[in-house]
């Protein structure tokens, strides 16, 4: 892996609600190099898009980062001022959210939303501000980029507003490009293409991607590696090709069986038994034991530590510690 932009290394972001502490994400560490698409997989309430909104301190009362760091550049971001984390967002880091719809002001036009960032980050005036807006909208491929600049949020389709919302991310160029979920609502079509946006961008600009997704066919499309959260904590990581290929993690391997293959007919896709736990009430051991096929009685009793082999797979399970997997299941199998 290359030099970091951004390492985060033990981060804790805690719900506070009614007398109950909720462990949305709980020591998380990662690291995302210059130039790469890292994909945080996993489904919904794994903690993604709570670790996604922690990187720029966007997490709303009642929650509130208790611990770890996060270093952009070497500098920590949690320790930052006002200004100076005001400053970091949009300019060096961006990011993509959800709902394009709910992300953009309805009363202002795409044009003033699109200048709104380059007047704050940029020494440009309005008139410089607008042709960049119209230079960022045909760059995301829309047609009639004038006429989109003078429309509102509601006159345009989902798709063309995701491909506005990444025009306002890439504004200023950002060395760190977080994208939430952004093909979600979008039909395969659009997703594609979007995909396909997102990988050119990358190539031409060398920024780095964090990508949040719960689907593997999208991780499988656009990731360099690949991080598999569950209930708060990852549980595997490792280039996409080395985690699609030899799978650890039982619940990674119950994500890969459950997604529909072409060519492959089923009566039933398989679906992994039970839910995530209560992230406020969880099990002493492993907290996917009681979804677990292959569950051992120590599972129950201590959360396993992370294994590294020497290709940098990582994995969080005892079925390691204790030698009973070897690591050779592949995608093939399911």
């Amino acid at each position: 892996m290359e030099e970091p932009i951004i390492t985060v290394r033990n981060l804790q972001t805690f719900f506070h609600l009614e007398g109950r502490v909720s462990k949305a994400v709980d020591n998380v560490s990662f690291s995302v190099p210059k130039g790469k698409v890292i994909c945080i997989v996993g489904e919904s309430g794994c903690g993604k898009s709570v670790t996604a909104l922690s990187l720029l301190r966007l997490v709303d009362f009642p929650g509130r980062i208790a611990g770890g760091e996060i270093l952009f550049h070497n500098r920590d971001i949690l320790k930052m001022n006002t200004k100076e984390i005001h400053n970091l967002r949009g300019d060096k880091i961006s990011m993509i959210f959800q709902e394009p719809m709910t992300s953009l002001n309805p009363v202002f036009t795409i044009g003033r939303q699109i200048s709104e960032t380059l007047l704050e980050h940029t020494l440009c005036d309005r008139k410089e501000a607008w042709e960049k807006g119209v230079e960022l909208i045909k760059k995301v491929g829309l047609p009639r980029a004038e006429k989109i600049m003078d429309s509102y949020p509601h006159e345009l389709s989902g798709g063309m507003l995701q491909r506005v919302m990444i025009a306002i991310a890439l504004s200023c160029q950002p060395e760190l490009l977080i994208a939430d979920e952004p093909t979600t609502a979008l039909d395969v079509t659009i997703q594609a293409q979007v995909l396909d946006l997102l990988r050119q961008l990358r190539d031409q600009s060398d920024m780095s991607i964090l990508f949040i997704t719960h689907d593997l066919g999208v991780v499988a499309e656009i990731a360099d590696y690949v991080i598999v959260m569950y209930a708060g904590r990852i549980i595997e990581e490792a280039p996409v090709t080395e985690l699609f290929r030899h799978p650890r993690h039982p619940y990674t391997r119950g994500l890969l069986k459950s997604r529909p293959v072409i060519g492959q007919r089923r009566d039933r896709l398989y679906s992994i038994k039970g839910q995530v736990p209560d992230l406020s009430e969880l099990p002493q051991g492993c907290y996917f034991a009681d979804r677990c096929e292959s569950c051992m009685e120590a599972c129950r009793k201590e959360y396993p530590e992370s294994v590294s082999d020497a290709g940098g797979h990582k994995t969080a399970c005892l079925l390691y510690k204790e030698g009973v997997a070897n690591g050779s299941t592949t995608a093939e199998d399911y």
